[in-house]
C-alpha cells in the first residue's frame, strides 16, 4: 500500500508540475527578436544644414536614453530663427533609427528643421500654407529631414512603411516630414 501511495504521490507532483508549464505562455525567440529587433544601444548621426553642427554617438543605452546625449540633440534640434531649445521626443530618435535600419543607412541625416518656436510657426505659417498652425514642430515631435545618397522617394517610402506616426513628402523643397503623432498620416 505504501508503494502505490508513492506513486500516486509522484504522479500528482509530477502532474502538477507539468501542468504549470504546460500553463507558461511559450513566446518563440525567433519571431520575437524579429519581429522587433532588441539593441543594447541606439545611434544617430545628424547635420544641421543651417547651423553647420552635428551629433553622431548613442542616444540610447541598456534600456535608457542618456540625458546628455538628448540635450545635445535637443541643442542641435533648436529653433535656427531665435535659438529657442525645446525637448525633442526620444521617440522620434526612435523612428529615425529604425528608418536607418530599414535603409540600411549610415550617411547622416540633413535636418531642415527640428523644433520650431510658437513664434516662428505664426510667422511661418502667415507665409505658406504648407506650415501647419498647431505644428508638432512646436512640441518637439516632428523633423524635416533628407539623407545623402538616398532618394527622397525611398526616405519618404521607408518611413511611410514604419506607420510610426506622420510622414510628409516636399519633393519641391527637397525634405520628408518625419513626426510622432499617434495615428499613422501620411501627406505630399
Amino acid at each position: 500500500m505504501s508503494e502505490l501511495s508513492l506513486s500516486r504521490r509522484k504522479f500528482l507532483v509530477l502532474a502538477s508540475s507539468f501542468m504549470a508549464v504546460a500553463a507558461t505562455p511559450c513566446l518563440n525567440t525567433t519571431l520575437v527578436s524579429a519581429a522587433r529587433p532588441r539593441f543594447s544601444s541606439r545611434k544617430l548621426a545628424l547635420f544641421n544644414i543651417h547651423t553647420k553642427e552635428a551629433f553622431e554617438g548613442v542616444y540610447w543605452r541598456e534600456g535608457h536614453y542618456d540625458e546628455k546625449a538628448l540635450a545635445r540633440l535637443a541643442h542641435l534640434l533648436r529653433d535656427r530663427r531665435n535659438h529657442q531649445q525645446h525637448a525633442m521626443d526620444p521617440r522620434l530618435f526612435d523612428v529615425l533609427h529604425r528608418l536607418n535600419a530599414t535603409l540600411g543607412n549610415k550617411n547622416p541625416y540633413h535636418v531642415i528643421c527640428g523644433y520650431r518656436s510658437p513664434a516662428t510657426n505664426a510667422t511661418l505659417h502667415k507665409k505658406s500654407a504648407g506650415v501647419a498652425k498647431k505644428s508638432l514642430h512646436m512640441q518637439g515631435k516632428a523633423i524635416d529631414l533628407r539623407c545623402e545618397h538616398t532618394s527622397l522617394k525611398d526616405l519618404k517610402d521607408a518611413a511611410r512603411s514604419l506607420k510610426a506616426g506622420g510622414v510628409g513628402y516636399y519633393p519641391k523643397s527637397d525634405f520628408v516630414h518625419v513626426d510622432v503623432r499617434p495615428k499613422p498620416a501620411f501627406w505630399t
